[in-house]
């Protein structure tokens, strides 16, 4: 197998000539603090086990109660990598909920962005949380995040 020399050669030289492992463990750091303080907020519904490191595209952990259940859904936490933002995502458990969300959700005006490709990505709508906050301030991203998360469970309830 092949891989790009290039790729691995900027790699090694961002390790060696920046801080790059340091910021990514500091992400790391304030991610996990995040989902601990989370799922104390949110102590009746059960999170995964661990944030999921998606080869930088995005990182997210997630979570449900038995009425998101039911319906097929879970909340997600999101940071994507590539624009440095938090996002919370509604998603479902699988493609086909997804897809079935999408058509019910699709001729309504939401104050949410709804995702038009639900069977290749994997949210069904989300809430961005970029520059709100600057993301030193645990506490300030905390309370938005938490914000946004009510926003999304009070609408959850309204929808079958």
């Amino acid at each position: 197998m092949k891989f790009n020399q290039d790729y691995l050669e900027t790699y090694a030289t961002l390790l060696k000539t920046t801080n790059l492992q340091k910021g990514y463990q500091e992400f790391i750091k304030l991610f996990r603090y995040l989902r601990i303080e989370l799922e104390k907020e949110f102590s009746s519904y059960s999170f995964s086990g661990n944030i999921v490191e998606n080869g930088m595209d995005y990182s997210y952990f997630q979570f449900t109660n038995e009425e998101l259940k039911a319906k097929g859904l879970k909340i997600v936490i999101a940071f994507v990598h590539s624009n440095v933002s938090f996002e919370v995502w509604l998603s479902g458990y699988n493609r086909k909920c997804q897809c079935d969300y999408y058509e019910k959700l699709k001729s309504e005006k939401l104050k949410f962005i709804l995702n038009h490709q639900p069977s290749r990505i994997d949210y069904i709508m989300k809430l961005p949380i970029n520059n709100i906050v600057d993301l030193s301030d645990s506490m300030g991203l905390l309370h938005v995040m938490k914000e946004n998360i009510a926003i999304f469970l009070e609408y959850i309830q309204s929808i079958g």
